[in-house]
């Protein structure tokens, strides 16, 4: 009788092991395989062909909030956002006040770039609007817009957005508003330091490994891919810079958004670009406290006089 209770309490002692084994190890495998499950549950479009129609959605959703100064843009946003225009740089917090700021009419958005870099969608397109920032009217002429957005906690959020729409005379950026994680800045520091260099001192092999395919970015010339940058950094000439104030740098998922404002003067075919203080964002794919990185997304407020 005492070994065959002694043998049951063994069994059941040992089923229980088991059973919390196995849950302990189900558990294990859930957090191993999240990202790749975060990333694969994304509802990217089954062709090509259909991501123009994705990315121009997007931007509408996001533009009507704006206009409409609804507070639940913040949806639409990563908590490491940041947003890039004339004025600077702007976090979540910082966005959101500028909304609620601001006046806006409805926009017209056209010419809408789509395209996928990894987890990432990155669209750029021109945005044609009437706004009021600051109390200064800008121009309602079209600007580029470039906005990077990511399938994040079951929705589409966007990680950054970078705006030309300035006045026809750029004044001096304000001084960044918001604070951000110190080794977080540091990586930040390094990677667009690198990037920026590289480009300035026509490193063009360098340069060139460390644009990603499928990158779009904005300047003074409209919205530009890869090759439109591999091409300026062949033709440009460096005048003065290049330097940097106000790095500010930000983690959404595998991507570091970095701001400064960026003083150089550059020479780029018949065009200069002043060395006067400009706003700069560029989006990086990398892992936390990795150098290795690949751009996905830049937007440059500098232009010509």
């Amino acid at each position: 009788m005492t070994l065959n209770r002694g043998r049951m309490l063994i069994g059941v002692v040992s089923a229980m092991a088991l059973a919390l084994l196995s849950r302990v190890s189900v558990a294990a495998s859930a957090f191993d395989d999240a990202p790749s499950r975060s990333i694969q549950a994304a509802p990217w479009p089954a062709s090509q062909a259909q991501l123009p129609a994705l990315g121009e959605s997007l931007m509408k959703s996001w533009f009507a909030k704006v206009a409409a100064r609804d507070a639940t843009a913040e949806q639409l946003m990563q908590p490491g956002f940041q947003s890039l225009d004339f004025r600077g740089a702007l976090n979540r917090a910082g966005t959101l006040a500028a909304i609620s700021s601001s006046t806006r009419k409805s926009s017209r958005i056209s010419d809408v770039i789509t395209t996928r870099v990894g987890d990432a969608l990155v669209v750029t397109c021109l945005v044609q609007c009437d706004v009021t920032l600051d109390g200064v009217k800008l121009p309602a002429d079209s600007a580029p817009c470039m906005a990077v957005w990511q399938w994040a906690d079951g929705a589409w959020r966007m990680a950054a957005l970078g705006s030309l729409h300035m006045p026809a005379v750029r004044p001096a950026p304000s001084a960044t508003g918001f604070v951000d994680e110190e080794a977080m800045r540091a990586q930040g520091v390094t990677l667009i330091t690198a990037f920026i260099t590289a480009q300035s001192n026509q490193e063009l092999a360098k340069f060139g490994a460390m644009l990603a395919d499928g990158l779009q970015s904005v300047n003074f010339k409209g919205q530009k891919v890869r090759a439109d940058l591999v091409k300026g950094a062949e033709n440009a000439k460096t005048t003065q810079g290049p330097s940097f104030t106000d790095i500010r740098a930000t983690r959404c998922g595998n991507l570091m958004v970095v701001t400064c404002v960026l003083t150089q003067g550059l020479k780029i075919g018949w065009s200069t670009l002043p060395a006067d203080p400009a706003p700069l964002m560029v989006v990086f794919e990398c892992a936390p406290g990795e150098v290795q990185s690949k751009v996905i997304a830049t937007a440059n407020t500098n232009k010509p006089k």
